[in-house]
């Protein structure tokens, strides 16, 4: 057998037990470096997709990364404080904010609610017949001062740590957005409720639960003379 030959058979059989070792793998587990975590189930909770659960994790490490052995140091998890029983994540989107005497849609939202105000991001209205209508509803002066005692927007469940606001979409420019905030926290008990808002003021989104106003903030760049025409908010409790 010639060395060129010789060569192909072993790195091929280097490869084939690599990938072996990689597929075969149940990988129940993942975490940081040196400690490693239960997997946990995910809930999302989104006003554009139905509700599901799925893992955090769902496939097995690099076959390359199995055969030299440096899966754990390449790829580094994050450290969460006293992680919730149930990860959430959730997701919201406004299209839609009311239409003109005549019956056109208000391009943008500062042209259909103002500039004063927090605008709350609900879950959708829906059904078989309607489809699902993306509206937000009229600005509020504070934070849930519309529930009168009765909670609304997405439930927690079990207690958790909000982290990971994000926000995005397209203004009537037609240029698009993106923000998001990584630093701010906030923590949360099982059975309460969470919801975005939009702070027409300072151009800003935010988290709000029951009538307290949660750290997070995520803020839009507009220039003079443009609109938010869309905007999709997502957040993470983990």
């Amino acid at each position: 057998m010639s060395r060129l030959a010789k060569d192909s058979l072993a790195y091929t059989l280097v490869f084939a037990v690599g990938y072996f070792v990689a597929c075969s793998s149940t990988n129940t587990s993942r975490g940081t470096i040196g400690s490693p975590t239960t997997v946990i189930p995910r809930m999302l909770n989104s006003a554009v997709r139905g509700n599901a659960i799925f893992p955090t994790n769902t496939g097995s490490q690099p076959v390359l990364a199995s055969i030299f052995g440096f899966a754990l140091a390449a790829h580094p998890e994050a450290t969460i404080s006293n992680p919730s029983d149930l990860g959430q994540s959730f997701e919201a989107l406004c299209t839609n904010w009311g239409t003109t005497a005549s019956g056109s849609s208000v391009p943008g939202i500062h042209a259909g609610f103002g500039n004063s105000g927090l605008v709350p991001m609900l879950p959708p209205k829906s059904g078989v017949d309607i489809g699902v209508w993306n509206d937000c509803t009229a600005p509020l002066a504070s934070v849930g001062a519309d529930e009168n005692g009765s909670p609304t927007g997405f439930p927690i469940l079990h207690s958790g740590t909000i982290n990971n606001l994000v926000a995005y979409g397209t203004l009537v420019s037609g240029s698009q957005f993106r923000c998001l905030d990584t630093t701010n926290t906030g923590t949360l008990q099982d059975n309460t409720f969470v919801r975005p808002y939009y702070d027409l003021a300072h151009d800003t989104v935010v988290l709000g639960s029951g009538t307290s106003q949660l750290t997070l903030a995520c803020s839009i760049s507009i220039a003079p003379g443009d609109d938010v025409a869309e905007i999709q908010v997502q957040w993470i409790k983990s």
